[in-house]
């Protein structure tokens, strides 16, 4: 496994490589845990994602993430704007950030400053982004907020 910088890098390029003008966005790594409880046994689905702003904007890219021995590749980016977006939670029961769009489209994503490397077991990636981190609550809190 890549060190902590390294796979921020390539998230980073990732994003840059499917979102134009990439390199002006400010991006965070977020993960979505989905869980499915079952009589005999519990499903947990991990979904990688790459969050891109601007600050002082209210529009945010989301790109799904697959990580694979380091390498990260990105899907399809998907904007969120004020056109699109049907509702935002700052956190739901699990203190996940919630956002709808008007398509149907539900994201609840778990943001935090500093993902651990034991987190990779739980095929979450392991990254430090306390600057980005900051960043991403001032625009969480201007969308909970409008």
């Amino acid at each position: 496994m890549p060190g902590k910088e390294q796979l921020k890098a390539a998230i980073h390029a990732a994003f840059d490589s499917v979102v134009a003008d990439g390199p002006s966005y400010t991006k965070v790594y977020a993960a979505e845990i989905r869980q499915k409880n079952y009589v005999v046994f519990r499903r947990t689905t991990i979904s990688n994602f790459a969050v891109g702003f601007r600050p002082g904007q209210t529009d945010l890219v989301i790109v799904p993430l697959d990580e694979n021995k380091g390498a990260v590749t990105a899907g399809a980016p998907l904007t969120i704007t004020d056109a699109n977006r049907a509702s935002v939670k700052k956190r739901d029961l699990q203190g996940r950030f919630v956002i709808k769009t008007s398509d149907g489209q539900t994201f609840r994503l778990t943001v935090i400053p500093s993902v651990p490397k034991i987190a990779a077991g739980f095929y979450q990636l392991p990254v430090d982004q306390k600057a980005e981190y900051e960043a991403f609550t001032a625009v969480r809190d201007t969308l909970t907020t409008a």
